[in-house]
Order: C-alpha cells, then sequence, then structure tokens
C-alpha cells in the first residue's frame, strides 16, 4: 500500500529553519540562516528538505479554488480572496498566491545550492534533490498557471536586484517544470517504508509524475499527459473500497430518497456511498487511491478545518463554503441519465418558504451515490455525524449556509468536537484523478477507445455507479462533455474545477449569479477573458517595476 501524504512532525522542525537557524543563538542571525554553520550534516539536508514540504501544510484551503466557480460559494470573505474572485472583483489588491509560490521557490532554491556542501550517501543526496526540485516545479506550475508570465529564477540570493527581472514567458516556464519533474521522477522511489529519511509522505515517483501530467493536461500535451497518467496507472495505485457493509455503514435511511429495485441493487448503493466518502476519513489515511496528499494532525499546528467551515450553523459550523444549486443540479440520476431540475422560479414555488411539498423533494430523489455522500440537502440525515440529525434549511442568520446547503464531503464524522482541528488528509492528488486525466487526454488525442471507457467505468463502479453507455457516448465530442462532468462531479470540493473553467474556456457559460431556495440572489457574479490569469498582487509590482509591462498586457 502506497502512502503518499504529508509528514508533519519533520515539517514543524524543518519550518523553523526559516525563522533562522536555532543551532546557537549566539552565532546566528534570528532573521536569516548561516550557510557556513548549518550545512553541517546529512540531519541538516533533511530539515531544511523538511522546510520546503511547507507547501503542502494547507493545502485543505485548496477548497476555497472551488469557492471560486459555479460549485461553491464562500460567505466570509475575511477568510479568503474566493469571495471576491467569484464575484468578479479582480485586481491587483489581492494576492492569488504569488507570494506564497515564491516563498517555496526561495526555500527550495536555497537547499539545491547548498545541499552539495553536506558529506552523505550519494544516493540519499539525489533522492533529497529530486524532492526539491518536484516541489519547485509544483510551484512554477501553479505561479506560471495562475499568473501567466512569471520571473523564472532558479537560484537563491540575498541581494534584492536578483529579483528584480523581467518575467520568463509562460511556455518557458512550464517546459522548465516538465524537464525538472522528468528528470526527478528518476531518482524518485515509488513508496518509502518509514524511519528517518524514508517517512511516508515525501512526494514519490508517481507524484512527479502526476503533477506532470496534470500540468501537460492542462496545457493540452494530450499525448503526453495519457502517457505519464498510464505510466503512474501501472505503479500499483487503485481506487479506495469498501468491500463489506458495517452496521455504522447504514446509519443513513437513503430509502426515502432511493427506490431500490432490490437488495443487491441497495447494497451496491450503500457499498458506492461508503467508498467516495470514507476514503477521505482519517482511518483511511494514505490509502493506496491518494499520490500525494497535505497530512493533518490533531492538536497540532497542521490540522485542516474543514469540520468548521464545511458544518452547518446548528452542528457548530460556519458554513463558510457551501454548495452551488448548480452543483446540485450537477449530479446525474443514480440510473446514469442526466438530471432535469425544475427551474429557478418552480423551486422556490415548491419550496415555499420553508414549507416544502413533495414535488420540492423529487428533485433529492433517485440521484447519484456521490451526491448523496457530499451534499447535505433539506431532509437529508446525517447521523455519523450526530444521532437522529436531519437538515432543515433555515435562512439567513450567523454561520448559516447561504446557499441552502451544506458539505458532507471531506468531513469526518468521528472528530465531531475537534473545532478546526480535524486530523484527516487532504489530497492534493488522487488516483481518480489520474484515470480521469488518462481519460481526457486519450479521447482528445485518439477519440474513444476500450482504455479510455474503462479508466471511467473504475471510477464509477467505486461510486456504485453503471459504466459508461457506449453506445450513447460513441464520439470524441460526446465523450468529452461526459469526462468533463465526470471530473466535476468526482472532484468537487478538492479545489480543480477553477483551473478545469478555465482551461476548458467556459467562464462566461457558468460564471452566473447564485441563488437560494428562495431564488433570493446570493452573490452578483461576473466573468470576464482576462480572468482566465490574476494579476500580479500591488506588493509584487512594488517590488519588481518589471512585471508591469506583463500586467498592462493581461489587462489589469
Amino acid at each position: 500500500m502506497k502512502k503518499i501524504s504529508m509528514f508533519v512532525l519533520p515539517l514543524m522542525v524543518g519550518a523553523l529553519l526559516f525563522q533562522g537557524c536555532k543551532k546557537d543563538l549566539t552565532v546566528v542571525p534570528g532573521d536569516k540562516i548561516s550557510s557556513e554553520t548549518f550545512w553541517e550534516s546529512p540531519n541538516d539536508a533533511r530539515l531544511a528538505l523538511n522546510g520546503c514540504y511547507s507547501i503542502f501544510a494547507s493545502a485543505w484551503t485548496n477548497v476555497y479554488e472551488d469557492a471560486k466557480t459555479d460549485n461553491a460559494y464562500a460567505q466570509h470573505p475575511w477568510e479568503s480572496n474566493a469571495t471576491a474572485i467569484a464575484a468578479g472583483n479582480i485586481n491587483a489588491t489581492l494576492d492569488a498566491g504569488y507570494n506564497g509560490g515564491y516563498q517555496t521557490v526561495r526555500k527550495t532554491n536555497y537547499f539545491l545550492d547548498n545541499i552539495d556542501k553536506v558529506e552523505m550517501d550519494s544516493a540519499l543526496q539525489q533522492r533529497f534533490i529530486a524532492e526539491a526540485k518536484t516541489i519547485r516545479a509544483f510551484a512554477y506550475f501553479n505561479l506560471a498557471w495562475t499568473f501567466g508570465p512569471v520571473p523564472l529564477i532558479k537560484h537563491y540570493s540575498v541581494e534584492e536586484s536578483d529579483y528584480k527581472i523581467a518575467p520568463t514567458p509562460e511556455d518557458e516556464v512550464i517546459q522548465f517544470c516538465l524537464t525538472e519533474l522528468s528528470d526527478a521522477a528518476k531518482d524518485l522511489p515509488n513508496s518509502y517504508q518509514g524511519g528517518e529519511n524514508y517517512e511516508t509522505g515525501r512526494v514519490t515517483k508517481g507524484a512527479a509524475l502526476s503533477i506532470k501530467a496534470r500540468i501537460e493536461l492542462y496545457y493540452e500535451m494530450w499525448a503526453d499527459a495519457a502517457k505519464d497518467a498510464q505510466t503512474v496507472m501501472g505503479l500499483g495505485y487503485e481506487l479506495f473500497q469498501i468491500n463489506s457493509l458495517t452496521k455504522e455503514d447504514s446509519v443513513e435511511n437513503f430509502s426515502k430518497f432511493v427506490d431500490f429495485e432490490n437488495n443487491a441493487a441497495k447494497v451496491k448503493f450503500y457499498k458506492g456511498v461508503a467508498s467516495y466518502m470514507q476514503q477521505f476519513w482519517k482511518a483511511n489515511d494514505g490509502n493506496s487511491g491518494v499520490i500525494l496528499a497535505s497530512q493533518n494532525l490533531q492538536d497540532s499546528d497542521f490540522p485542516n478545518s474543514l469540520r468548521t467551515y464545511f458544518a452547518p450553523a446548528n452542528l457548530s459550523g460556519w458554513s463558510s463554503i457551501t454548495p452551488t444549486q448548480a452543483l446540485v443540479n450537477a449530479y446525474w440520476n443514480l440510473d446514469g441519465t442526466k438530471f432535469n431540475p425544475s427551474s429557478r422560479e418552480q423551486r422556490a414555488t415548491n419550496y415555499n418558504k420553508g414549507n416544502p411539498n413533495n414535488a420540492f423533494f423529487n428533485e433529492y430523489e433517485n440521484r447519484g451515490t456521490r451526491f448523496y455522500a457530499s451534499i447535505l440537502f433539506q431532509g437529508a440525515s446525517w447521523n455519523r455525524f450526530q444521532n437522529g440529525y436531519v437538515f432543515h434549511w433555515t435562512g439567513n442568520g450567523s454561520n448559516n449556509s447561504k446557499t441552502s446547503y451544506n458539505f458532507t464531503k471531506l468531513v469526518d464524522p468521528k472528530y465531531t468536537d475537534q473545532s478546526m482541528n480535524a486530523p484527516n488528509d487532504f489530497p492534493i492528488i488522487r488516483y481518480a484523478e489520474i484515470l480521469l486525466t488518462y481519460a481526457e487526454a486519450k479521447n482528445e488525442a485518439s477519440g474513444p477507445t476500450t482504455a479510455v471507457y474503462d479508466a471511467l467505468d473504475l471510477i464509477r463502479e467505486r461510486a456504485g455507479m453503471p459504466d459508461v453507455d457506449r453506445a450513447e457516448y460513441n464520439s470524441k465530442t460526446k465523450l468529452r462533455k461526459l469526462i468533463h462532468h465526470e471530473r466535476r462531479i468526482e472532484l468537487a470540493g478538492e479545489g480543480q474545477r477553477a483551473a478545469d473553467i478555465r482551461r476548458w474556456e467556459i467562464g462566461d457559460e457558468v460564471m452566473h449569479n447564485v441563488y437560494d431556495l428562495n431564488n433570493d440572489v446570493v452573490q452578483q457574479r461576473k466573468w470576464q477573458d482576462k480572468f482566465v490569469k490574476m494579476p500580479y498582487p500591488q506588493a509584487a509590482l512594488d517590488h519588481n517595476p518589471n512585471l508591469e509591462a506583463a500586467q498592462d498586457e493581461k489587462g489589469y
């Protein structure tokens, strides 16, 4: 089993290195690292590398990327910039990750420029270098994808002038990332056995190639993306799956919403819900479907806050990030057919200001398993979180959902009392993404093939859904639409929708106003073509005037 999750305790130690070396406070200044006194042992190298991993430490905040899209709404603007970005209030006053990206670049550059000073096992040193290169490439990819041209700085420097350079063209930055990842993958293992220097959670060959495949997918390098995804598919990963149900797996009464033909259909449904939902729970951290994750630890500096940010107010949550009606409508029916939603006006009439009729509840009947595993909707129970709990949206009020729905996905119901202190890992790359990457890239490169259908069927079968209808989705265009839909549903809430609507160029089609069940406007949204790239933040422009021309070209 491959466990690839962010290791935290070494990270907490390593992060201290970038606050100042603690080996001799009487010699080393508290605001900088001394290369002369630090790089003395293999352990110094390990700790410095651990500090580079801080890029993954709070990856659970990737959920805000979905709140920048038609999938979700972030109601508290002080928590993130997602509220402003979704509304189209995008300018240089916000930072969409520029400063954080370059913090990682500086850390990895510092490591790579100094690792040769340490006398250590050459193979281990080469692997450490490969880890740092993978992390740096991931940071530069995110910078280039988000901002376009960015300064490509490959070495650490204390001279400000070395950072005040013109941005490198986006395609050159991306080619640098791909080359670095290809080289790094050669020196990375498939997994780690544990112990000092071999902690599970470090980047692996699979992680490096998965990042590379994601880059190739985003930049429409179809053949390369399919090839790298297929390589990862041969490394032994598997989708997490529940093969036998426990009594606890059946505590939710889905029978009031789902018509089961027989007991076998009911068991298949419950297994599908459990398999999809429980892959994100603490008990299943590091399962064989995880390729790269941020490991969270209770009662530390590195928990996740999703239990608080996702849960409704009457479960002591803040409803910070909530599903939109558009996402709810996107989940198809249990039989694999498209869901046909009511109009906003008819739904509001059926809801009748909190006194819904039977027609209202019809919209929640016989939907796909991932809907029931992900969304808290009117009349839904959540007994795993609190026995006897049934969700009833109460409209406006402190920390109530504004969209009329809440997320259950990514929340581990075992940790109901851990306010902002949940210990379950957050996935950065899952095997399901690799299957979707392969399917999309292969379909774009050569149209429908048996291998494409098979990759999609693995995901759907795990969720207890029917296989793809190969007679219906028999062309590249038809299958493309299905793959786009499958990607949206499978990865909902994990932070990839923002990139997808930009690369698919559908922002103007999907970024509409958000409404609640009363058909009242929750958020007005607007889209402009320039939003495919974010502006450089003002602090970066002030520090490096060479960015100004590129900022103008982007239309900001």
